[in-house]
């Protein structure tokens, strides 16, 4: 059931770096302050926000991570009910792949000595007595947040998923946010905006959907979300009050007019000997078959506009799903830890939280297909289908036992991802896509 916050329990805390030091390295951001600025007029307005102003602190271009994180910790333990966190500016991934968020004295080439790394940020989020926490990252990289508050080997991970938290990102694990040039907000910040003002009260829930339409209409990096429990039942703004009243109309005139006053002078036709106005001009003729042309081309287009907007928000394409597969490869690359965990389900949740895929319909089923003679119960091909489009990837470990019962075993992936059908498959079925590839698209 959808809900307001309690405007006395809950904080807010808009963060946002929009300029950097010479030699930085990092280009600043303009719209940033735009960004942060509208967004707490939205969060605050007397008559659709829910926040008072004075529970709503911007914090631009703070000077060091000591700064940031001092003023982080004071909002953050008065909050008990909602504590929203946004941050809008660079994100950087240091060598080791995790995500620190750029300050107006970071050096890109000293991440992780300028920069305020995301852990420090989660670790706040995770202290705060608040009973919903909604963290909003407009940001590059920002996915490897959704990884951080995901990530089933994290005994913060654990934590976390106890109580009621929302996580959204402006783009996957590995894709750049936009800020085009010249615009007065970021991308993803200006699709917030403009879902938080629409017509309608949107919960998180529907905030997202309605945001990552408008990107992907664009052609915008899709924005990612973590949701734990029934956070995304939060409502941030109001609806306006329909029955608020709008400009004053001018009154009709209640002067007094005198009959016996002398009446306006009558038009020129009417005056002198002429005892009738002139012929009116005679209308142009205006053809009637056009309509009947254009009004079922107008119908038809629609409905092909319609249709093909549907098609693509409920339905994987070909370069979509190849996209989304060589991602989930990459990242099983770097993976160390899984062991005999079911491969299907995490595949299928990694092509979930791509980004590569239509806004609203079904993740592609995986299917392990073979198993090969080997220690490991999670090599093998690993057929992944989408309606007519089909990709196998050939999984091959190396298990290194930990010698202990208490430690995971490390494993090593080596992945490789070929076009259509696995051979192990046998002749492909009906929406199985055609015979298998000899050639492989991609290996990690």
């Amino acid at each position: 059931m959808t809900r307001l916050p309690d405007p006395d329990r809950s904080r807010a805390i808009l963060i946002g770096t929009g300029t950097h030091s010479d030699g930085s390295g990092l280009p600043s951001l303009p719209a940033i302050s735009a960004n942060l600025a509208d967004l707490r007029q939205v969060l605050t307005d007397p008559a659709t926000g829910t926040l008072p102003p004075e529970h709503c602190v911007i914090a631009r271009d703070p000077a060091t991570a000591g700064e940031v994180g001092s003023l982080l910790a004071g909002i953050a333990q008065e909050a008990t009910d909602l504590l929203f966190v946004y941050y809008g500016g660079h994100g950087l991934v240091d060598d080791q792949g995790r995500l620190h968020l750029a300050l107006p004295r970071t050096d890109a080439a000293r991440i992780r000595w300028t920069a305020l790394p995301f852990e420090t940020l989660r670790e706040e989020l995770l202290d705060s007595p608040a009973a919903i926490r909604v963290l909003v990252l407009d940001c590059c990289f920002s996915g490897r947040a959704i990884e951080a508050m995901t990530s089933g080997h994290s005994t913060v991970a654990g934590q976390i998923d106890v109580a009621g938290t929302y996580t959204l990102a402006s783009t996957s694990a590995n894709a750049v946010a936009y800020a085009p040039e010249g615009a007065t907000h970021t991308a993803f910040t200006g699709a917030l905006l403009a879902a938080l003002r629409g017509p309608v009260a949107l919960d998180l829930d529907d905030l997202f959907d309605e945001v990552r339409r408008d990107l992907a209409l664009r052609g915008m990096p899709r924005p990612q979300r973590r949701v734990v429990n029934n956070a995304g039942k939060l409502i941030l703004a109001r609806p306006p009050d329909p029955t608020r009243p709008g400009p004053a109309s001018e009154p009709p005139s209640t002067a007094w007019t005198d009959p016996g006053a002398s009446a306006p002078p009558r038009p020129l036709w009417h005056q002198g000997n002429v005892a009738a106005p002139p012929e009116p001009r005679r209308p142009k003729t205006k053809s009637s078959i056009l309509p009947w042309v254009c009004g079922p081309l107008l119908v038809l287009a629609s409905g092909a506009v319609w249709w093909y907007y549907t098609y693509t928000q409920t339905h994987w394409s070909k370069g979509d799903l190849r996209d989304a597969v060589h991602q989930v490869a990459a990242d099983l690359g770097k993976q160390s830890r899984l062991a005999d965990t079911p491969l299907e389900g995490y595949i299928a949740q990694l092509i979930d939280q791509s980004g590569k895929g239509p806004a609203h319909g079904p993740t592609p089923s995986v299917e392990h297909l073979s198993q090969p003679d080997s220690d490991s119960k999670i090599a093998g091909d690993y057929e992944v289908t989408s309606g007519d489009n089909a990709f196998c990837m050939h999984v091959t470990t190396s298990v290194k036992k930990a010698g202990h019962d208490l430690v995971p075993d490390t494993v090593t992936f080596s992945v490789t991802v070929t076009d259509d059908t696995c051979p192990t498959a046998g002749p492909p079925g009906t929406g199985k896509g055609s015979g298998p590839s000899s050639t492989p698209s991609k290996t990690t």
